[in-house]
């Protein structure tokens, strides 16, 4: 009865890990620790998805079990030399939907004596015996990976309902974990509505995920998206755009990150700059963040800056920022004047107003100050 406690406590703990990313690693651990299990790690069956089996190419944070960050720091500097041989045994073999698989199912005796893995990376990592319990969520199969050192003893068949019974609250974790992602990522993206910034969440394949409002509205002639990524129209433009994901996807896996903006052009001319930025530390409290994030700005029909963030940045009145904005869309002081239905000495009154505080002394310099605050930017 005290097991069954300690593994309903160590189960309550990972519901609430699904609301707060940090909580996964003292969670798992707890789990752990009431399975019998040194550490542990939760894995999906899906190569595109940031919490796959092979963490060589991570882009985020894992959910591993506090004990079981030294071991996967050694696994991550000797795995090429000592791949695990478990891997693809694992992948061909056929499973039930939920089952529970220990070590001796999967390798032999003497494999585990001389094979370069045991030898290289469990031996030395003290993670010398291995299970798993698979189970399904959201049409992937997932699974718990479980290790013991060579003191604790190899796991046994005869233990399966013991791990099993954590599978259907699993499922259920992961499943609510992933759509409380899929709640908080859009108004994530929204935020960057506001500023007027046009992004896509791409995958580790380069394959689009979610895109805001600003992006959407971009899709049409000269840009669309095509078997799940983002396509120019422009041939040249889409060898650009498809060379510079290509370019962030294969630099982001060996750690050193580069990818050039690149121009879109539509009807001849330049349309869209279009800038890519790794996703290693943004939203890193969600479950299922994406791995790069997309940003486009219009170069063509570009807004200009509000008269209200004039207002708040400058400390102008409603009547200066009304002006300052006008000024900042191109408009000269008459044309200004005009639209706003104002004398043209009051229009200049505002302008000597709107220099002073700006610390600008010409309309030329004070329109190209306003310029620079809705100029493209590295988002």
């Amino acid at each position: 009865m005290a097991a069954k406690r300690g593994i309903a406590s160590a189960i309550e703990d990972c519901y609430d890990a699904a609301f707060e990313f940090g909580r996964w690693p003292q969670a798992l651990q707890n789990l752990a620790d009431t399975l019998g299990a040194t550490s542990c790690v939760i894995r999906v069956c899906d190569d595109t998805h940031p919490f796959r089996s092979d963490q060589r190419k991570r882009t985020a944070p894992r959910p591993d079990s506090t004990e079981h960050a030294e071991f996967s720091a050694l696994w991550l500097k000797n795995i090429e030399g000592a791949p695990d041989p478990r891997d693809e045994r694992l992948k061909r073999r056929a499973k039930p939907a939920t089952c529970f698989i220990v070590e001796d199912e999967v390798t032999t005796p003497e494999e585990r004596r001389f094979s370069p893995y045991y030898q290289e990376i469990a031996c030395p990592g003290d993670r010398e015996w291995w299970a798993a319990v698979y189970f399904l969520a959201k049409k992937h199969r997932w699974f718990l990976s479980v290790f013991r050192d060579a003191r604790s003893g190899a796991f046994d068949p005869s233990e399966a309902g013991h791990f099993l019974r954590v599978a259907p609250d699993l499922a259920r974790i992961i499943s609510l974990a992933e759509k409380i992602w899929e709640v908080s990522i859009d108004p994530a993206l929204a935020v960057l509505d506001q500023f007027d910034c046009a992004a896509l969440l791409l995958d580790c394949r380069g394959r689009v995920k979610r895109c805001n409002e600003h992006a959407d509205a971009l899709f049409g002639s000269g840009l669309m998206i095509r078997h799940g990524r983002v396509r120019a129209a422009d041939h040249e433009s889409d060898r650009r755009l498809q060379s510079m994901i290509q370019a962030s996807v294969s630099s982001a896996s060996d750690g050193t990150f580069f990818a050039e903006p690149q121009v879109v052009s539509r009807n001849g001319s330049f349309w869209l700059l279009a800038e890519l930025v790794p996703m290693t530390a943004f939203l890193r409290d969600l479950f299922n963040c994406g791995d790069f994030l997309l940003c486009l700005t219009d170069l063509v029909s570009q807004r200009p800056p509000s008269e209200r963030l004039l207002g708040r940045a400058f400390q102008l009145t409603a009547a200066e920022s009304r002006l300052a904005s006008s000024l900042a869309a191109g408009e000269g002081i008459d044309a200004a004047s005009a639209r706003l239905a104002i004398g043209r000495e009051t229009a200049r009154t505002q302008l000597r107003a709107v220099l002073a505080k700006t610390g600008t002394h010409r309309q030329a310099e004070l329109t190209a100050l306003l310029s620079r605050l809705r100029a493209p930017s590295r988002h």
